[in-house]
């Protein structure tokens, strides 16, 4: 599954976890609530963030879907599922260039990449200048909660955590997420977004 689009490297992780079982299509709807943003204190420049996630279960198909696959292939479904119960954790690293604009545009007041068959809601709970907690909840195809810490330890160094359930066709997977985001310097590579 892919994230929504990360609005920078500070925000990179956290918006992995928010997108890790959310992306199923387009033209769902998303509310947000009415919480003042306030950016957060930290460098412009390249940044390099390290997010470790583990997820246990996965999610299911939906309904209508299942209803497609022949019985062999069903059975080859129902027993991959099976077979990815157990915890998975992945650790991967990503570099990012936050701009001035990006401190400054709420990446939590806006759904990038609307889900068709969900209805989100994303709550700023905090927002400060060194804090930022975000909660998600979404309804229809399937149910999912989700909640994000970031903290910036200073300027040049972010951490945060999330966790998140997602239920969809009868299954249901938990995730958490812990990252380490590092400035890295005031110039952006080309190439690096």
């Amino acid at each position: 599954m892919k994230r929504m689009i990360a609005l920078a490297a500070v925000f990179f992780s956290a918006t992995v976890l928010l997108a890790q079982t959310k992306k199923h299509g387009k033209n769902a709807e998303s509310r947000t609530s009415e919480v003042k943003f306030v950016p957060m204190n930290v460098k412009t420049g390249l940044w390099q963030s390290t997010s470790t996630m583990t997820a246990i279960g996965g999610i299911g198909l939906p309904p209508e879907m299942l209803a497609q696959l022949t019985p062999e292939q069903r059975a080859r479904y129902e027993a991959a599922l099976q077979a990815r119960n157990g915890a998975h954790t992945s650790t991967m690293t990503h570099k990012e260039c936050l701009t001035q604009k990006d401190l400054t545009t709420n990446p939590f007041g806006k759904d990038d990449e609307p889900n068709e068959g969900l209805e989100c809601h994303r709550t700023v709970i905090n927002s400060t200048s060194s804090d930022a907690e975000i909660r998600e909840t979404c309804s229809g195809e399937a149910s999912m909660t989700f909640m994000v810490k970031i903290h910036a330890v200073d300027r040049e160094h972010t951490v945060g955590t999330g966790e998140g359930t997602a239920t969809m066709g009868g299954h249901t997977m938990k995730s958490s997420i812990k990252f380490d985001t590092k400035w890295l310097g005031a110039t952006c590579p080309a190439g690096v977004h």
